[in-house]
């Protein structure tokens, strides 16, 4: 057992190779000191934000869902940005089929295999672990939030 704190760095990378439940308990009870109560703060700092968390999909295909759609939604974001558009401002598309046809105008060539390829670099679904108790990471290549 380890009697440090681990950094920020190598707490994120042995909970990244963590492939299962079982995988991130055994990171837990490798560091306990890291994982003592008085070392976390509720989210924002605020003890209320625990709805934040509870307050996700029950249903793992409509979470799986809107995983997606929030990374579609950050790429969109994105292209706003690098447009030089605020995505709150009435200049910014109001659908995401504006969106798409103002940020992707040759969309209809995504079923070719060259435009797909590219497109599919930018959100990523990751599957990893064993067979029957498999973990899933989506990636975007959208804009990135901080709290």
């Amino acid at each position: 057992m380890s009697l440090f704190l681990l950094n920020n760095k190598e707490l994120f990378f042995e909970l990244f190779k963590a492939h299962t439940q079982d995988d991130v308990d055994a990171v837990i009870k490798k560091h306990p000191n890291t994982f003592k109560q008085e070392n976390w703060s509720p989210l924002g700092g605020n003890e209320n934000n625990y709805g934040v968390i509870e307050n996700q999909q029950a249903s793992p295909i409509a979470s799986l869902i809107e995983k997606i759609t929030n990374s579609i939604d950050a790429t969109l974001m994105k292209k706003c940005y690098e447009s030089g558009i605020d995505p709150k401002s009435d200049s910014a598309p109001r659908t995401m089929e504006a969106a798409r046809e103002k940020f992707f105008p040759e969309y209809k060539n995504w079923d070719l295999n060259g435009p797909r390829k590219s497109q599919a670099k930018n959100i990523q679904i990751l599957a990893d672990g064993p067979k029957f108790n498999t973990s899933l990471t989506i990636y975007d290549n959208g804009e990135a939030t901080f709290m």
